[in-house]
């Protein structure tokens, strides 16, 4: 029988840290996801992030399959990565998010991936929401901005 520890994913919605809330996504580093040099391959940390944004958006209620269905697209205009220590095979890191100002038609994300107490990157993305059938951006959808709020997740910064 395998302990929690064993699982590839595992799923903690939202935690406090210095007064700020966060969406946390925890994942285990699979083999696939290092290159030669036994460290996790660069772009593996586009895929990290947006796993936690589709899980954050989740678990604050906004499904993206669902905001797809309803003609609302989130495509990413902006990523911005730091590296600062590598991560290795069979870590298990830890994805903070946090939205660092108000959604408007534009959202825009902090992220730093963990390992313990280590910041291994810090992130920033930006999605624009847009419509599918103009394909203009447009607004979040009705209540987004406002529950993100609610949750705490807008930066204090």
């Amino acid at each position: 029988m395998f302990g929690m520890n064993h699982h590839l994913c595992i799923m903690e919605s939202f935690v406090v840290r210095n007064g700020q809330t966060y969406h946390v996504h925890r994942l285990r580093v699979r083999y696939a996801d290092t290159d030669r040099m036994d460290m996790v391959y660069h772009g593996t940390y586009a895929a990290y992030l947006e796993a936690a944004r589709v899980e954050m958006l989740r678990d604050a209620g906004w499904v993206y399959a669902e905001l797809e269905k309803d003609g609302i697209l989130l495509p990413v205009v902006q990523l911005n990565l730091t590296y600062k220590k590598p991560a290795r095979y069979d870590q298990l890191l830890e994805v903070h998010t946090v939205v660092a100002e108000a959604p408007t038609s534009k959202l825009r994300l902090q992220c730093e991936v963990r390992f313990e107490q280590d910041v291994l990157l810090q992130g920033e993305v930006i999605l624009v929401f847009v419509d599918a059938k103009g394909g203009r951006p447009c607004r979040p959808p009705v209540g987004f901005a406002e529950r993100i709020a609610e949750l705490g997740l807008i930066s204090a910064q």
